[in-house]
Parts: C-alpha cells; structure tokens; sequence
C-alpha cells in the first residue's frame, strides 16, 4: 500500500481555517444569524451570530446528543431543540427549561472554538494551545480602491493538498485550460525560484504576453506572483498586460477531512465602470468546471508518496516537502513546529521563464 505524504494530520489543528462565508451563515436561518452545520478536519461543528459575536462550538448537545445546528439562536445563546437547553459564545449551558432550579452540572458544556470573521470568512483554529498561527495574508482587502467578490464556497471530493496544487500547478494550464487561460501551444512551464518567507511559500511567473490575442477577454493573464500561506492559502497577484491594472484571485481548501475540501474564492479586481461582477464570476466559474473532474479523479485523493516528479513540479515538490516537516516537527511539540513554519529559506536560483516558449531547453536544478 503507498504510504501518504501526511500519516498524521493532528498538525493542521493549530492553523486557521475558514468554514463558511458571512453570507452562507446569513442565509442557513431566516433570523440571519444561524445556526449553521459545518465540518472542519473530521469535526462537526455549529456556527452562530450571538447578538453580535459570532460562536463556533461543537454540534452536540450535551444532554442528549441532539445537533444544535437543528436549534435557534435566541439573543446571545444558542437553544437546542430537543429539550430547549441554552449554551452561550463559550459552549456553557446556561439554562435548563426542565429543571431551572437546580445547578447546572458542569459536564453540561459543548466544546467552543476561537473563531474571527475576516475577509467575510468565518475563520476557526481548532487547537489555540500554541498560539502560533495567523490568519492567512489577503494582499487586497482593504484597499478602496479595489472590488473584491466572495464566490460562495464549494465543496471537491479531494485532499485539501491536491486541491492547492491543481491552484499552483503550472503544467496543467495547456492541457486541462486549454484557450480558457492558456495557449495550447506554450506547453512547456517556469522552474521558478520558491522561498519560504515568514510561514508564506512565494514565488513568480512571466507568462508569454503574446498568448493574450488568443484568449478570452477576461481570461486574466499578466505577470504571476504567489504568496501561498500555509497549509492551504494562495494569494495570487496579477497584473494585466492588458492594462496593467491588478486581477488578485485569493483562494483557500479547508479541510472537511482527508479526501474533501470545502474552497472559499475571492475575485478582487480595480474598480471600474461598465465591469459587472458576473462576467468575471462566469469566467473562474468555467475554470473550474474545467479542473474539478480532473483532480477528482486522483486516486488516492490523499497524496501519496510514490507519485513520480519531475523537476518542473518544483513548486508542488516544495510544498509537499515543507507540509511533511510541518507534520513531523509538530509530533516534537511546539518550538520544533514554530521553527518548521518560520525559519526562512531563500533559493538563490533564477526562475527559468525561458522554458515557457515553444522549443525551449530542457531545465534542471
């Protein structure tokens, strides 16, 4: 049997992972403010907006076991259905209908989590113990003079890890994207310099201009930069030879559990008239239709570590290599972990863009 890249995944517990977006939470109650069932690294969870704080505990009630995502929120407290118990932002149940009177036992809990709203995401780390992971970057956001579109969030049967590549990967355009983002023609990828900097997996790419006569209008090719924090989140940067204006598309896979993944999708362009959202939405839309059957076909949809590499899956290579430290070190506690995330490293190679062109060499490292 292959042995997987990752035998112990308890490490992606410490990392922030998004499991829903405002809008999804929104929408799962017609009060606007949940409760909403999620799954995060194998867990059942429940997500709510508690007079304005949003909670995120495990989906059991601890009286009998029933979900309270099937409950109502009520205020600042979370009410399951069955028996009417009532927990607060922090799990504890704090009120009893059937016996109100009597001290609540302290067994009478349901687990909660730290949890953020950022990027209209709700953000969730699992573990807090160490303390040692931050939200991943979004290079956009705040600035106003960009529009930025949170596409809801879908759901692939895959690995989180396959899904990050198949975003990375940069032999697959002219086969799996072929007049979409790419010219068939241009089949050969970069080698491109990779750095680890600051927990963030960065590198850059130069797509040959002359392919943008050939694809679509909103096809969005330009110069390439990747800022990937890890375990599961890209921010690519690109700006458009067009017009030289910046096209971000930022990406994440929570992870459901080992073979699927739930992917928020953020578009951020410069604002500008007569550039309606749909048309770009449409677009990645179609992107993805494209790679979607591709990756779910992968078997196993864990990464296994007999799979053949070549040297133009540098980045891939790279990632792969840095996930399994991360594992590793993470089974020698916190200080081995911090320093597998946060020791830097610099490749002093220069990208080898030209093997982007037709008849180019061969590239080596």
């Amino acid at each position: 049997m292959s042995k997987p890249l990752i035998e112990d995944r308890s490490f992606l517990r410490h990392f922030w992972h998004p499991v829903c977006t405002r809008e999804e939470l929104e929408q799962a109650n017609p009060s606007g403010r949940g409760p909403l069932a999620v799954t995060l690294l194998g867990e059942k969870l429940v997500v709510a907006n508690l007079a304005g704080k949003i909670a995120v505990m495990q989906d059991r009630c601890a009286h009998r076991s029933a979900a309270l995502s099937r409950g109502a929120v009520e205020g600042d407290q979370l009410r399951c259905n069955y028996h009417g118990w009532r927990y607060d932002a922090s799990g504890r149940t704090v009120h009893i209908p059937a016996c109100p009177e009597q001290p609540i036992p302290r067994k009478a809990r349901s687990p909660a989590y730290e949890c953020e709203m950022r990027y209209d995401l709700v953000w969730v780390r699992l573990d807090s113990s160490w303390q040692c992971t931050e939200i991943p970057y979004f290079s956009e956001w705040d600035k106003p003079e960009m529009r930025n579109v949170v596409v809801p969030s879908y759901v692939w049967n895959t690995a989180p890890e396959r899904r990050w590549e198949n975003f990375t990967d940069l032999s697959h355009f002219a086969f799996v994207h072929p007049g979409t983002l790419y010219d068939p023609g241009f089949d050969r990828p970069p080698v491109p310099s990779v750095d680890r900097v600051d927990g963030e997996m960065r590198f850059a790419i130069e797509p040959p201009p002359e392919m943008q006569d050939k694809l679509p209008e909103n096809s969005p090719l330009g110069s390439f930069t990747y800022r990937c924090s890890m375990p599961y989140s890209i921010n690519l940067v690109i700006s458009l030879y067009r017009d030289g204006t910046t096209f971000t598309l930022w990406t994440t896979a929570s992870p459901i559990d080992e073979s699927h993944c739930r992917n928020f999708l953020i578009v951020s362009r410069a604002q500008k008239d007569d550039d309606p959202d749909n048309a770009h939405l449409a677009f990645q839309k179609q992107v993805l239709l494209e790679d979607q059957p591709i990756i779910e076909s992968q078997t196993p949809a864990e990464i296994t570590m007999d799979e053949v590499s070549l040297v133009t899956d540098k980045v891939s290579n790279q990632y792969r290599k840095w996930m399994r430290e991360l594992s590793l070190a993470a089974l020698d506690g916190k200080d081995a972990f911090v320093k597998a995330l946060q020791t830097n490293a610099i490749d002093k190679r220069l990208v080898q863009s030209p093997a982007m062109t037709l008849g180019a060499t061969e590239t080596t490292t």
